[in-house]
């Protein structure tokens, strides 16, 4: 095993369009003339040379497979800004500038720190790789502005990347490599000179089966699960696939005695990229059976990515998904449905594409995406979100044409917002309001007010933020309604640590309601009580700056209530020992909750006192609901395990607990 961390310099993105026939070794750039029928997007045959101003793209009409193969290229990159993917049986070289670091790379923030300002980054992703690598900084290894040689290669089980032949990155392989030979670049001037690939090629639509690209997701979700089955800091009751990336839950719905859960899943890495669909069901909304990857991107007809969307019980009683599909021109709305009656296989919808941005009768929609689907006066709508070009976060509205969902037509805006963008939009209605929910790129937002199926829009009554656990702790939430007619919640909880071989969880279950206010409560759904084990109670707790009230518990794998007396505290505190062995205190007050030192404020801050406290902890994720449900906190945080030391204190004044009751709970597998 050998791994060399060097720098790249420039930043740029392109693509490589090649075809060939067996084992026909291919120039696609010599003489400035494009060969072996690659096709041209963006770039100007030169003497020598092909040259791509501000970016461009090529691609190879085949795609690359077999035991072994070697791709050689001779490239130039200019020192401006820019992005450059160069992808070789579907595992991408990046050079960069522009890219989320966190978010991508497993770095510590220190890490990250030191690399700002300092040049292009390179990294290697895909299948074969198993995770999102930092191979280093490209100014300390080439000079940008000279001609450099990028080597890709792979044999006897060993995908190596070497530039000039200095070797960046030499493992075997996770998974066989085998796929597009591609370049997309933007940004920055770029030069290709010359382009070999030696290998055997075959149609895209040969390889890229739906049983080949399902299968080598699952194989590398299995592997990566035997790496972190043990690790502690996995949530035992809070659901997450068995390793790598998830964010938003999605496509919710009850069918046949199971709920079904889908959600966006990267199973190549434990970083976003390579939008999956997972799949999981239940028969009781608490304990979960993992199922396999549903749905993939469709890479032999363009797609990247299956973004996220909803679940829907159409007229005939059969379950229907809709999802955003990305890596098109523009974004649009494909469908799935069931292969069998268990609902384990899908198929994608042969209508699709269902929606496309042409549908908006000359209207252009930016970040259009996340189709979700409701009944009203017996028909059926879809809202999308997003934003006009000229506009703010909107909720987009649809009605259905037919009775296969298949045929819909664009009512407008039913309402924009005063946020750049909306994600995610949720639209439904709980008793006789309806409620508005939808993700900002900030914390969550809801509105509940009427809906006018006549004029197609929506009127606010009440504002508020869903989860006042910081941006980003609580993410994409996605609702469902019980067959007993309770509306349910989950959202996407985010912030773990990088580098663990996992990332991400879906909340707890909250059960929907309205208060005479317009406000939304959410409530821990009571099938969660069957968690519980060991118990303990205790009444009349006197608490105080000088004498908090401690509990015993032996592990971060709790649920408690705590009631307070004579009409509230002014503000409660919470405190434990945290993996530094230092003590972590979360301050809750009806203005603003404080999480060590980060202050969020609430949105909008509450009426009265705090006189319930409703506290879940599952070893790294903490669920907070104050006065049953007026509002709710999500939080990622690392305890001591060995040492908890949990206590109740009182930050400001001496109040009673005149009730307090904890269970430890069991996980859900």
């Amino acid at each position: 095993m050998k791994r060399i961390y060097h720098v790249l310099t420039t930043v740029f993105i392109l693509f490589i369009t090649i075809s060939a026939e067996g084992n026909d070794i291919m120039k696609i750039v010599e003489t400035g003339k494009l060969q072996a029928g690659v096709s041209n997007n963006g770039w100007q045959g030169t003497e020598g040379y092909l040259h791509s101003e501000k970016g461009g793209s090529l691609q190879a009409e085949k795609v690359i497979s077999g035991d072994e193969f070697n791709v050689k290229m001779k490239i130039s990159l200019s020192e401006e800004e820019g992005h450059v993917l160069i992808t070789v049986a579907d595992n991408a070289l990046g050079i960069t500038s522009k890219i989320d670091l966190e978010e991508r790379f497993s770095l510590s923030r220190e890490e990250i720190e030191n690399l700002k300002g300092k040049g292009k980054i390179v990294f290697l992703q895909g299948p074969s790789i198993g995770s999102n690598l930092f191979l280093g900084l490209m100014n300390s290894f080439i000079s940008s502005s000279e001609p450099f040689e990028l080597n890709i290669r792979y044999k006897d089980g060993t995908l190596s990347c070497a530039i000039d032949d200095k070797t960046l990155y030499s493992e075997e392989a996770q998974l066989p490599p085998a796929g597009r030979v591609k370049i997309l670049g933007y940004g920055a001037d770029m030069r290709i000179y010359d382009i070999t690939c030696e290998g055997q090629f075959q149609t895209l639509e040969a390889l890229y089966t739906k049983e080949y690209l399902l299968s080598r997701a699952q194989k590398s979700v299995d592997i990566a699960a035997e790496k972190v089955k043990d690790d502690q800091n996995r949530p035992a009751y809070h659901f997450q696939p068995p390793a790598n990336w998830n964010n938003d839950p999605n496509g919710l719905f009850y069918y046949e005695g199971y709920y079904h859960m889908f959600y966006q899943h990267n199973p190549y890495a434990d970083v976003w990229d390579w939008m999956h669909w997972g799949h999981a069901r239940s028969k009781d909304l608490v304990h979960w059976e993992h199922l396999p990857i549903a749905y993939w991107p469709s890479l032999e007809r363009g797609e990247q990515h299956c973004f996220s969307g909803s679940g829907f019980i159409m007229d005939d009683g059969k379950p229907i998904v809709f999802y955003t599909s990305i890596g098109h021109e523009e974004p649009e709305q494909w469908a799935a449905v069931p292969a069998d009656n268990d609902l384990i296989n899908w198929d994608k919808h042969p209508a699709n594409p269902i929606l496309v941005m042409e549908d908006h009768d000359g209207q252009r929609i930016n970040s259009w995406r996340d189709p979700f689907l409701f009944r009203e006066g017996g028909k059926t709508y879809m809202v999308n979100g997003g934003h006009p070009e000229d506009g703010t976060g909107s909720l987009m509205l649809y009605e259905a044409e037919n009775t296969e969902l298949t045929e819909w037509k664009y009512l407008g805006v039913a309402f924009s917002g005063e946020e750049k963008n909306w994600e995610c939009p949720n639209f439904f209605k709980v008793d006789d309001q309806y409620i508005l929910i939808y993700s900002p790129h900030a914390r969550v937002q809801y509105y509940s007010g009427s809906f006018d199926v006549e004029t197609a829009s929506f009127t606010p009554q009440h504002h508020a933020a869903i989860d006042n656990g910081g941006d980003w702790n609580y993410y994409a939430p996605n609702t469902f309604q019980m067959d007993d007619g309770r509306r349910i919640l989950f959202g996407w909880v985010h912030r773990f640590k990088t580098g663990q071989g996992w990332q991400g969880a879906i909340s707890l279950p909250r059960d929907l309601s309205i208060d005479g206010k317009g406000r939304l409560i959410q409530q821990p759904a009571p099938e969660l009580t069957s968690l519980r084990g060991k118990a303990a109670s205790l009444s009349n707790i006197d608490v105080s700056p000088e004498f908090p009230a401690a509990l015993k518990m032996t592990a971060p794998q709790f649920e408690m209530i705590a009631n307070i007396d004579d009409g509230g505290a002014n503000a409660v505190g919470i405190r434990f020992t945290d993996e530094a062995g230092r003590p972590y205190d979360i301050f809750l007050s009806a203005q603003e909750f404080r999480f060590g030192e980060e202050v969020v404020a609430i949105e909008p801050a509450l009426d009265e006192k705090i006189s319930k406290v409703h506290f879940f902890f599952d070893r790294t994720i903490i669920e907070i609901f104050i006065n049953d449900g007026q509002t709710c906190a999500t939080r990622v945080v690392y305890p001591d395990h060995a040492n908890l030391n949990f206590q109740i204190t009182s930050p400001e004044e001496n109040f009673t607990i005149e009730s307090l009751n904890t269970w430890m709970l069991k996980s859900i597998w």
